[in-house]
């Protein structure tokens, strides 16, 4: 399990590392001292996160409901030397909330916790089969980011590649309906997955996708929806 711990206190980064170091399966990727570079850890996909809930500049509470709004957002487990954070804290589904300092015992039982899948988790996630090369993969459709119909083949973008698919735009909507979302005859995105709507001044849009470093054209006749995703209204 891939772990970020996000505290402004050095000192309590490194005894939580000594913490987590008995624990076999855990793996420090990164540490963070407050919410902007946790954000760009954040490209390392945690699996969890050790957050602290009062740091300088933006708190772990607003960061943790930035990150349930992910695609698929890590787990977290809150750390925090005041109490009176709990209700709210709990409002952003934690796995747990870990009082300083840290116990051994309770920070196992904390892990235990982070291991086991949730609901959502247990629940049958859609997955699409896609050949890349001689090899079958089972691709969840929650790493999808973008399917793109080029001349006779539907380019499909997902994290940590791309591949050709033999379904059509069409066909892809019937087999996940509201999950995706059209922005162009030659285009839809996971609806997830959409940040925002730019203009270039000239009368074209484009959609910014979270997965795409350039963002995709939207037509006319889909920006009305591509908006409303957004809750947005007007042109």
């Amino acid at each position: 399990m891939k772990v970020l711990l996000v505290d402004d206190e050095p000192l309590a980064r490194a005894r939580l590392r000594r913490l987590l170091l008995v624990h076999a399966d855990i793996e420090v990727i990164g540490e963070a001292g407050n919410a902007k570079a946790a954000e760009r850890a954040l490209a390392d996909e945690p699996d969890l996160i050790f957050l602290d809930i009062e740091m300088p500049g933006e708190s772990g509470l607003a960061f943790a409901a930035r990150l349930r709004e992910r695609a698929v957002p890590p787990a977290i487990i809150f750390t925090t030397a005041h109490p009176q954070h709990a209700l709210d804290a709990f409002a952003s589904s934690p796995v747990d909330y870990l009082m300083k300092p840290i116990e051994p015992a309770r920070l196992a039982a904390a892990l235990a916790r982070a291991r086991q899948p949730t609901r959502a988790q247990q629940a049958e996630e859609p997955k699409l089969s896609i050949q890349i090369g001689r090899q079958l993969r089972l691709i969840p459709l929650a790493d999808m980011v973008a399917a793109v119909s080029e001349d006779k083949y539907t380019r499909f973008i997902f994290c940590g590649g791309e591949a050709i698919v033999d379904l059509s735009l069409k066909e892809l909507e019937a087999q996940f309906g509201d999950r995706l979302l059209r922005i162009h005859r030659h285009a839809v995105i996971l609806r997830a997955r959409l940040q925002g709507v730019l203009s270039n001044g000239k009368g074209a849009h484009f959609a910014e996708v979270d997965g795409l470093a350039a963002p995709l054209e939207i037509s006319r006749r889909a920006l009305p929806q591509v908006r409303a995703a957004l809750g947005l209204s007007g042109f």
